[in-house]
């Protein structure tokens, strides 16, 4: 009887370090939401095709001369970039200019002086930076028409 009572117990003691090592049961736990940083994509103006682009050229040579008027669809273009690029937050809706940013209406840069502001940053440096990826060559002068085309203030 002694054997059978050393068996039990020798077997109940395996049972427990089995019991002991077994997996725990998995548990839930509370799912916390990060808030991630989410940025306003300003969608890069197109290339516009070559004969539009040879169109876009020989109305800003003509207006750059004062001999033609400015073609309404390419200043359209351009306010949608002026738009786009939030320019009147700074500059006001018409280019009258505001306490933060210069009048644009009636300017009296060429168009190599203008665009190269936007490519530089000019005097704003990085702050007011416009490359290619978010202003297009053509939009860039599109803008430039729009901006002659504002009435300039009194």
């Amino acid at each position: 009887m002694i054997k059978h009572t050393r068996r039990l117990i020798i077997y109940a003691g395996l049972i427990g370090l089995l019991a002991a090592c077994r997996p725990a049961a998995p548990t839930v736990e509370s799912v916390t939401l990060t808030p991630f940083p989410t940025f306003h994509y300003v969608q890069p103006t197109d290339a516009l095709p070559a004969t539009a682009l040879a169109t876009s050229v020989a109305t800003l040579s003509a207006t750059v001369s004062g001999s033609a008027a400015l073609d309404p669809q390419l200043v359209e273009q351009g306010k949608g970039r002026y738009v786009a690029l939030n320019c009147g937050s700074c500059h006001g809706d018409a280019g009258q200019g505001t306490a933060t940013g210069p009048v644009l209406a009636g300017t009296k840069l060429s168009q190599d002086k203008f665009v190269d502001m936007l490519r530089t940053g000019g005097k704003l440096g990085n702050a007011h930076l416009y490359s290619v990826d978010r202003l297009s060559d053509p939009s860039s002068k599109n803008l430039y028409l729009y901006v002659l085309s504002l009435p300039a203030p009194h």
